[in-house]
């Protein structure tokens, strides 16, 4: 009669690095299929203790908690408390948590402490931490979760050996008991139990978590989110002005060329008329272009665009829209195509067919270019006050047309 080795769950919020964890653990011994009645993915894979014990590793479905709100959160709550059908319960738990957003990590950690399994704690990616200037003290702690800390970065297999001989030291040992918190509570001590395994952070850290004070605001920070899209707008036009004049110039000069070159007649006018008006008359609005996907790029990559998320998720509840449709929406704003696919993670029906239904009712990317193009043609290059020109306040209004009319027909 053979004994089924140790069944070892992963889990953690989302982009906790849980699946590069698991890759290490398994490297290519790992299956995926989907949870008996539910299409959610199941990876499944062997590895083995230092003394050659063979375990069994599984990736759970990344969780925000075990309240679920969404399928994938529903089988992470089932498999871990045993009632997933044809999934035994787990013998022990790694929980994985990002290094660099600690404080967010550990609210859920302590809800799956509360399990009574054994549990060991994997603080991953803490070389990203270290990049950016946040340094941890693992055994602090651990001293104050009562469970392993092992810092790992999975990518570079850094801590695999570490936290496979923490994981095996844990299944030998009777769990210590955690008492079951309160939200709030939760969120207090996951506050201070990071700001305690905190040992220094980087200036950067520090003023970014004072901009959020004014960024995250329900008042200030819409004022601020209002105030940066019309100065985006207004950039648009303003700051394009000299090289869509060097653009025409070059076009100019273009054509005299190609007309002292070419003598009258059909191919001048196909040259001079067709090919260079034609394709002039396309490129001259490039700078603009540029201009705006150059913004649109740096409120990405400077983390503004999670923020605004976060900002507009009460507006969303608002107008009858699920507050997770905030994302597929935002999405939509670069296309309807992945914000559509963006609504599996709404939860109830009712609120993923209507967001699908006014996501492409959003200004997307594309048609930026194009209100470009037509209120350079048809809107007169005027100012209105100071700096602020009559073309930027017309493309400010669409953009916010766009939005508003999304509220209203979810609204409706």
């Amino acid at each position: 009669m053979t004994t089924a080795p140790p069944l070892i769950a992963l889990a953690g919020n989302p982009n906790a690095g849980k699946s590069s964890l698991f890759n290490a653990l398994t490297g290519a011994r790992q299956k995926i299929a989907n949870y008996p009645g539910v299409t959610v993915e199941r990876h499944v894979g062997r590895g083995s203790f230092a003394d050659g014990r063979p375990v069994e590793y599984l990736d759970l479905p990344g969780s925000y908690s075990l309240e679920p709100s969404s399928p994938d959160e529903a089988v992470t709550r089932d498999v871990l408390l045993g009632r997933q059908t044809g999934e035994r319960r787990p013998d022990a738990l790694i929980i994985v948590v990002d290094a660099g957003n600690l404080e967010q990590h550990l609210n859920f950690a302590q809800e799956l402490l509360s399990l009574g399994l054994p549990t060991v704690i994997a603080l991953n990616m803490v070389d990203m931490a270290e990049r950016d200037g946040l340094t941890l003290d693992a055994d602090r702690l651990a001293t104050a979760m009562g469970v392993p800390v092992v810092p790992t970065v999975a990518v570079r297999r850094r801590g695999i050996d570490a936290l496979g001989a923490a994981v095996a030291a844990a299944l030998s040992t009777a769990p210590s008991p955690v008492p079951e918190l309160a939200e709030r509570a939760r969120r207090d001590r996951a506050r201070a139990l990071s700001s305690a395994a905190t040992i220094s952070d980087a200036p950067s850290r520090r003023i970014a978590n004072e901009l959020d004070r004014v960024l995250l605001h329900p008042v200030l920070g819409t004022l601020v989110l209002l105030a940066l899209l019309f100065v985006i707008f207004q950039a648009v036009f303003t700051l394009a002005e000299a090289p869509m004049g060097w653009i025409e110039s070059g076009i100019a000069l273009l054509s005299e060329a190609a007309g002292s070159l070419i003598p009258p007649g059909f191919a001048q006018d196909l040259v001079i008329q067709g090919i260079i008006a034609g394709v002039g008359a396309v490129v001259v609005f490039l700078p603009q272009i540029i201009i705006l996907f150059f913004f649109i790029l740096m409120l990405e990559s400077t983390g503004y665009m999670a923020r605004a998320a976060f900002l507009m998720d009460g507006l969303m509840a608002k107008v009858g829209l699920s507050g997770r449709g905030f994302i597929p929406l935002l999405s939509s704003l670069a296309c309807a195509i992945p914000g559509i696919m963006a609504t599996r993670s709404i939860p109830d029906p009712k609120d993923r067919l209507t967001t699908i239904l006014v996501a492409p009712l959003m200004t997307c990317s594309a048609r930026l270019p194009v209100y470009a193009v037509i209120i350079a043609a048809f809107i007169p290059a005027t100012r209105v006050a100071g700096p602020i020109g009559l073309q930027g306040l017309v493309l400010f209004g669409l953009y916010l047309f766009g939005i508003v009319g999304t509220m209203l027909a979810a609204w409706a």
